[in-house]
């Protein structure tokens, strides 16, 4: 079926439905036949506008699928990005309730925070890092709003799932760039005190900052921008991992960044 201004709106309902009632819907596109990544952004923009209206406010970006391995298993050649709301900022010493989200989990990124507006097209690296007021540790809480998507999702669900973002946890401190080379940061996940991953700066299209440079670009092509005191959070240095109640992630990053951690209850 061709995707329609209510077909868009039908859909951003049921999936801002199925977050409130914790209650998963069917994979979009096997519904929906013939949604495309034009569509899931669509529905993605519709969900966040809706939520805007009812109070909330966009604080950043989030860009995801930034290795290619992630790329490969959706069939695509780019990252994909979704946006961060001011209800899914959560401090860090406060604990996440599980009860409240379907599929919990946790991935550990960098934030970069936005000295300035930019604007695409043809945004560099070296632009990216004249206009970043810092960078943070942070953790970015995920969650499915689709029954057993993981094999059967594709990319434009994904978008239409707001890139499966449920919040986001930043450490304490704001670091600056100067002198701080991104691409080889590295970073170690403990999961209730023992260690689960390790990870690079450099597992992000090579460099943090190159993300951040394909959002700007992307977002040109729909007339957005990053906005000064925007939040970025750049992709994921490792695996995703599974969150219950009584877990407690911590992401530990060199460079001294420091580390960033969650308990979920």
């Amino acid at each position: 079926m061709a995707f329609t201004a209510q077909t868009i709106v039908e859909l951003a309902d049921r999936l801002i439905a199925a977050e409130a009632q914790r209650l998963p819907i069917e994979v979009p596109s096997l519904e929906y036949a013939g949604m495309t990544v034009a569509d899931g952004y669509a529905v993605q923009r519709t969900i966040i506008a809706k939520k805007v209206a009812g109070g909330d406010r966009v604080i950043g970006k989030k860009v995801g699928l930034t290795s290619k391995a992630n790329q490969d298993v959706f069939g695509v050649r780019e990252p994909v990005y979704g946006q961060l709301l001011a209800s899914g900022a959560h401090m860090e010493h406060t604990p996440v309730e599980t009860a409240q989200l379907i599929q919990p989990i946790i991935e550990c990124e960098l934030t970069f925070v936005m000295r300035r507006r930019v604007v695409g097209p043809g945004v560099t690296v070296p632009e990216v890092i004249r206009a970043t007021e810092g960078i943070m540790a942070s953790l970015e809480l995920g969650d499915a709003r689709m029954r057993n998507w993981i094999g059967r999702a594709q990319v434009q669900d994904i978008l239409a799932d707001s890139c499966g973002n449920a919040g986001i946890i930043v450490g304490g401190e704001l670091h600056t760039l100067q002198h701080f080379d991104l691409r080889y940061t590295g970073m170690m996940v403990e999961k209730n005190g023992a260690i689960i991953a390790t990870g690079a700066t450099g597992a992000v299209l090579g460099n943090p900052a190159q993300s951040v440079a394909w959002l700007v670009n992307k977002l040109a092509e729909v007339e957005l921008a990053l906005e000064e005191g925007d939040l970025v959070l750049a992709g994921a240095l490792t695996g995703a991992v599974t969150m219950t109640a009584g877990d407690i992630l911590t992401a530990t990053f060199g460079g001294g960044l420091g580390a960033v951690s969650v308990q979920f209850v």
